[in-house]
């Protein structure tokens, strides 16, 4: 299903050629960056990514929820109407509507560690600013009022690609301006961020690998069990003052 929805895009992108760049692109892309380590936020990252990895692990199963975020492909359906492909946008409309539910189906079935949200991409800024009122959907991919997260803590899951990152470990009041400017490495099934939609380190389990949508549970049970077992060797852990900053 994947492949059958990255297919359409290319034709997409086939069809739009006739489009300025600003027209078919949603920004710039970021530039390489080759000497990323040298940004501030990885000063003593060496030692703080295992003290915030261990933090953030034990603030998601004792007080946390994950939040997941789901594609809309709006703006291919959107372009493709304009151009006159009304059947290529219901069926790049349908997949995606396909792909959402199996993403759902999957996460409830096997995602146990801690309680588990779904909201749309376009919803992105009202989670980013903890405005979680009316922006959840249910199974049938319905945004639902009746849905409410009271978490204190959150982390975000995704499809989409891991990065050579150029951030590292981020304090909160830098957070609102970082911008990863780091290479795209892969696409993966899973991708875990914090709540600013930075991309989490190491040991934190932060992605799985994957590209079956059929596979889509699989993915979920294991990366499940990877949060379970890195939480059972970290359950003891006690947040100390000086990292506070960095968990949000």
């Amino acid at each position: 299903m994947v492949l059958k929805l990255n297919k359409i895009i290319t034709i997409l992108i086939l069809l739009s050629s006739v489009y300025s760049y600003s027209q078919e692109s949603d920004g710039p892309k970021p530039p390489k960056v080759n000497n990323y380590k040298a940004d501030s936020s990885f000063n003593n990252f060496s030692s703080l990514r295992f003290s915030v990895a261990k933090a953030q692990i034990n603030l998601l199963k004792k007080e946390g929820s994950l939040l997941v975020r789901l594609k809309t492909n709006v703006n291919t359906i959107n372009r493709l109407k304009k151009a006159g492909n009304i059947d290529l946008a219901t069926q790049v409309e349908r997949e995606t509507q396909l792909t959402n539910k199996a993403i759902i189906r999957a996460y409830n079935k096997e995602f146990k560690f801690c309680p588990v949200y779904f909201f749309y991409s376009d919803c992105s800024d009202s989670v980013k600013h903890k405005n979680l009122t009316g922006i959840f959907v249910d199974s049938t991919l319905s945004v639902n009022s009746s849905i409410v997260c009271n978490a204190t803590f959150y982390l975000i899951a995704e499809q989409g690609s891991i990065y050579d990152s150029s951030l590292g470990i981020v304090s909160e009041s830098q957070a609102p301006k970082a911008v990863e400017k780091g290479a795209a490495s892969k696409e993966v099934a899973i991708i875990v961020k914090n709540r600013y939609f930075i991309q989490l380190h190491k040991p934190f389990p932060y992605y799985q690998k994957g590209y079956s949508i059929k596979k889509y549970g699989e993915y979920v049970k294991k990366f499940n069990k990877e949060l379970q077992d890195f939480y059972a060797k970290n359950s003891s852990y006690v947040m100390p003052p000086e990292i506070k900053e960095f968990i949000y």
